[in-house]
């Protein structure tokens, strides 16, 4: 092969690496943020003496804040959850404890919405509440 062709083999090698890291590249940069499957939830166990409330803001399109609620008067012994909604990117659920004096509500934030969490709390009687985070 003549050296003006291997110039050209050279520069067309060159040519398809830049096409395809921009490719690639463009796919990374252009990737949506993970959304959650209606199947992914939250989700709290209470071993707190207090009744709790938890109270779901969901992150993500416009629109996912009509999607809002609370689960009240939750009492000891109890699990229950939220299943995501379609959509939601995330969540920031404040944690309230009914006559807790410690300070304000508990806020559990959840940025990955595409898999489920799981929390328990804890508390007694007027000066201590928790919200620890457990394994599924």
């Amino acid at each position: 092969m003549t050296q003006t062709g291997m110039r050209r083999v050279k520069r067309a090698g060159g040519f398809g690496a830049a096409a395809l890291a921009t490719v690639l590249g463009g796919g990374l940069l252009t990737a949506p943020p993970a959304t959650a499957s209606t199947e992914n939830f939250i989700q709290f166990t209470s071993d707190a003496l207090y009744f709790v409330d938890t109270c779901y803001e969901w992150q993500g399109p416009e629109g996912i804040e009509k999607k809002n609620y609370c689960h009240n008067a939750k009492a000891v012994g109890t699990t229950w959850k939220a299943n995501f909604p379609e959509g939601a990117t995330g969540a920031t659920v404040k944690v309230t404890f009914a006559g807790y004096t410690g300070g304000p509500p508990k806020t559990v934030t959840v940025d990955d919405a595409d898999k489920n969490h799981c929390y328990q709390l804890k508390g007694t009687w007027l000066n201590y509440a928790d919200v620890l985070r457990v394994n599924c």
